[in-house]
């Protein structure tokens, strides 16, 4: 199966150490299922860059979403263990970016037994594919702008585009 998601973190640039702090996590399965949560535990405000204080962090929601870090690790990996029996593939529109997170949420905490160690970029065989794939995205964006950089947000985009790249009949 295969679940596209999306992160939002503190600041492009990563700190000495190669770490760049995660704020959200949105998943979307194909079959539309979604998980999403927001790190309390993992970044605070003075690690944001600019374009985080002002873009990011007022589409966070808090209540329910809220948790640290190793919650929200049990949480996704009970989630990716429920989708399915098979292989679960998570997918990434910027792998190098998101998939260090995966790991080293994972790698503290247990992988899900179906999960594969390995993202799996968004990419496609045939150029007109890609082309539906950038098509979609216009399309799914033209009236949420104002969500973009909400990491579940950006997820369902992912998800929409690739359904809108990959579907018969076109």
């Amino acid at each position: 199966m295969q679940v596209f998601f999306d992160t939002e973190f503190a600041n492009m640039q990563a700190d000495k150490n190669g770490h760049r702090y995660l704020i959200s996590i949105g998943c979307v399965a194909q079959d539309g299922r979604e998980f999403y949560a927001e790190l309390t535990d993992t970044w605070d405000e003075h690690l944001c860059s600019m374009f985080v204080i002002d873009t990011v962090l007022p589409l966070l929601q808090g209540g329910n979403y809220s948790m640290g870090v190793s919650e929200m690790a049990e949480r996704l990996k009970i989630w990716i263990e429920g989708l399915t029996d098979k292989e679960v593939v998570l997918r990434s529109d910027a792998p190098n970016i998101d998939w260090p997170f995966i790991q080293e949420i994972f790698d503290h905490n247990g992988w899900p037994t179906n999960l594969r160690k390995k993202c799996g970029a968004i990419q496609f065989e045939e150029p007109r594919q890609f082309h539906r794939y950038n098509l979609g995205m216009q399309s799914y964006w033209q009236d949420k702008i104002a969500r973009q950089h909400h990491a579940l947000e950006d997820a369902r985009s992912l998800a929409f585009a690739w359904k809108f790249a990959v579907r018969r009949g076109m």
